[in-house]
């Protein structure tokens, strides 16, 4: 693994565990009120090990991209129909997402792209943006998070599960699952991987 790679690795596994503490304080991520429960009951080093997962656990609906198309362009930015104000933490972590996204997707654009799922155009887009525009981007954007696989609730259960039991085995059979499923979904694609043995899908 480069050190680029690595660093990569890092610095979105601290987006995941700083997602999963938003979900723990009340966030409306999407996720199903069994998830957010047990996500809100997760101790430190569980919510560590889930936070490592190779693929984003939260996503701003990259996969739609004339929507990023409007807010990564200054012309059509102008004209977003308004501001719907989030609390201040969730502000705070779609700017610091972006961020390191920014920064990552100059760095190691194909780890991030198959991470977090950014379409190429949105990529391309998001690399090139000053960083002063960031601010406003992630202020129309926060209404935007959400959990991935938000409609898989035996997965993030089994999921939470695996995490909090420090089972590796599964957490790595898991987190191939979760990996395919949301690269899949970020492109389009809706033929069903095959689950894997012994996992039943939601």
């Amino acid at each position: 693994m480069t050190l680029e790679i690595t660093v990569v690795a890092r610095d979105l596994a601290e987006l995941n565990e700083g997602f999963l503490e938003l979900v723990a304080n009340g966030l409306e991520s999407g996720l199903s009120g069994a998830v957010a429960a047990r996500l809100g009951q997760l101790d430190s080093a569980s919510r560590r090990r889930l936070g490592a997962a190779p693929f984003a656990l939260f996503g701003f609906g990259f996969e739609d991209e004339a929507a990023w198309a409007g807010l990564l362009s200054p012309g059509v930015r102008d004209r977003e129909p308004g501001y719907r104000p989030c609390p201040l933490e969730v502000e705070r972590f779609t700017l610091l997402a972006l961020m390191v996204l920014r920064s990552c997707v100059r760095s190691a654009p194909r780890s991030v792209a198959a991470w977090i799922g950014l379409p190429t155009d949105t990529r391309k887009r998001l690399a090139t943006q000053e960083i002063s525009s960031l601010a406003l981007v992630a202020l129309l954007a926060a209404p935007r998070l959400r959990g991935r696989l938000a409609h898989r609730e035996v997965f993030w259960l089994r999921y939470i599960d695996a995490a909090t039991n420090n089972d590796a085995p599964q957490l790595k059979v898991l987190a191939a699952q979760g990996w395919q499923w949301t690269i899949r979904r970020s492109l389009g694609l809706s033929h069903a991987v095959q689950p894997v043995r012994g996992f039943r899908r939601s």
